[in-house]
């Protein structure tokens, strides 16, 4: 058995440092098992500093069953749905109380392979009904960003070297192995805080003669103890050993991005005019000599870039400042995508507007300031928008806020009564009209016979109806051409009628009588 999983921790009490993120982890647990649900845990925190094996104590402990995802699985959504999302809204079959569901590496989840992941977990994290702990290496990585608002963060510190050199000493013992104490200090500092590491590292260097020595530290390497870009910053900007400033300066991250962060927080830090100015002319021959490596593909510049960014920004203070400074990200990546976002929106809503105003965009552009003060007035802004048909999201261009709800209502109605008036007027002409065309029927003929005469009186008539069709509108223009033919044909059937039935003086229109059939007419 390896002395890593040999001389492990077998309960909470054994774990070494972090105790008082232990004792808050404890009391966390202590709630769940009372029956009060609590917030996913979210330890955080370099390799070897005990997040994983306190999980598993914790589980062991306190709950009846422990589920793990393991880092080296495929971490996608319907993965992770399948064995997290579906074990955190279940009880166990067999034992009673809670099950401890742990998630190693959360901040390992690929994009490209473990797609939907991150959506998995944060839907997981909302309907868990089983507690849940997380673990993660860098507290600033990108993808916790959404999860570490739902969960209870938790940061562990590394494990101090002194701890680390004392755990060591008991596993010698325990073994049998003679030792000298200066070899196991010395690699208790290699180790970087990471007792995991330590341990394994012990265990190559004894010998068959179970002996260590100085030189048997010497073919073990230093431990590559990556920073993340904060403690990177800190280190450079409260640091004034050289040493310490090239170590801290071994970070992953691109060379444009760290001297941003760097920048962004000197004036943090630095209180002296005379101590920033300095360190900001190491800032700017720092971007000359990256300016140089892009522009040649010559990286060799970068050399000199982190030595300027680094011992150069570190060198330039008298004295280190005893104070705490609380450190930003750079605000230049978020000013660039303000940026960016108006720039579209800019030519998304001077292109409409060109297209209304029959005028290139580029233009339009130059005139946004004098908008800006017309979209002043509510009502006048309702109105642009509709006419040049804005969204809410483009309005935004020319005022910070909301066109009110009222300011529509109002318009709508205004349209609504504008419209109300059109019909009624539309109704009247078309009564008048009415009255006119009853006015100005054709005249009835007389009993009697129809001689030349009345055909003259008949096309008389005829045209004077004409001549009211040209008033009306095309509406009323159609029902006349209609009635007036009838009439006259039926004024010429009159006139063919050799009897003509007469009431009141006027003669009546007479209807042609037909045969009627009977059965024997077949």
């Amino acid at each position: 058995m390896k002395w890593v999983e040999k001389y492990s921790p077998k309960s909470l009490g054994d774990v070494l440092g972090n105790a008082k993120i232990k004792a808050e982890i404890e009391v966390w647990a202590n709630k769940w098992s009372k029956g009060e649900p609590q917030k996913p845990l979210l330890l955080m925190g370099p390799p070897g500093v005990g997040k994983t094996t306190i999980a598993h104590l914790i589980g062991k402990e306190y709950f009846s069953e422990t589920i793990e995802v393991n880092a080296s699985d495929k971490r996608s959504y319907d993965i992770l749905k399948r064995t997290i999302g579906e074990a955190s809204q279940t009880r166990s079959l067999f034992q009673e109380g809670y099950k401890l569901i742990i998630m190693d590496e959360v901040d390992g989840i690929n994009g490209r392979d473990d797609s939907g992941g991150v959506r998995a977990i944060n839907e997981t994290i909302k309907n868990a009904k089983q507690p849940l702990i997380m673990m993660a290496n860098d507290p600033y990585s990108k993808r916790l960003t959404s999860i570490k608002t739902k969960c209870q963060a938790i940061k562990f510190t590394r494990v101090h070297s002194n701890t680390i050199n004392a755990q060591l000493k008991r596993i010698c013992e325990s073994e049998g192995i003679s030792y000298d104490p200066e070899a196991l200090k010395v690699l208790s500092k290699q180790s970087n805080g990471d007792l995991r590491s330590a341990i394994t590292s012990l265990e190559a260097i004894v010998d068959q003669d179970k002996n260590i020595t100085m030189d048997s530290i010497s073919v073990i390497s230093q431990k590559d103890g990556e920073q993340n870009i904060f403690d990177t910053v800190r280190t450079v900007l409260k640091s004034k050993n050289p040493e310490h400033v090239v170590e801290a300066m071994r970070v992953d991250a691109q060379p444009s991005i760290l001297i941003e962060f760097i920048a962004e927080n000197i004036p943090k830090e630095y209180e002296r005019t005379d101590e920033i100015a300095k360190a900001y002319e190491m800032i700017a021959l720092a971007d000359l000599n990256l300016g140089r490596a892009f522009r040649t593909q010559n990286y060799v510049y970068w050399k000199y870039a982190f030595l300027f960014m680094g011992r150069g920004v570190a060198a330039s203070k008298r004295q280190t400042y005893k104070k705490f400074a609380r450190y930003s990200g750079s605000t230049i990546f978020s000013k660039m995508s303000k940026s960016r976002k108006r720039k579209n929106l800019i030519e998304s809503v001077t292109e409409k507007m060109g297209k209304r105003l029959h005028t290139s965009p580029k233009e339009l552009e130059k005139h946004i300031p004098f908008y800006e003060v017309l979209f002043e007035d509510n009502e006048r802004a309702y109105d642009f928008k509709e006419y040049f048909k804005l969204d809410d999201d483009e309005i935004k261009l020319f005022r910070s806020r909301k066109i009110p709800a009222s300011v529509e209502k109002k318009r709508i109605k205004e349209l609504q009564k504008q419209q109300e008036l059109e019909e009624k007027e539309l109704q009247k002409e078309k009564e008048i009209l009415l009255k006119t065309q009853s006015k100005d029927e054709i005249p009835i003929v007389e009993k009697g016979s129809v001689d030349s005469s009345d055909r003259k009186s008949d096309e008389k008539n005829i045209i004077k109806t004409d001549n009211i069709e040209s008033k009306l509108s095309d509406s009323t223009k159609k029902t006349t051409h209609q009635k007036i033919p009838k009439k006259s044909k039926e004024l010429k059937q009159d006139k063919s009628e050799d009897s003509v039935k007469g009431t009141n003086d006027k003669k009546e229109p007479k209807t042609k009588k037909y045969k009627q059939t009977t059965l024997f007419d077949f």
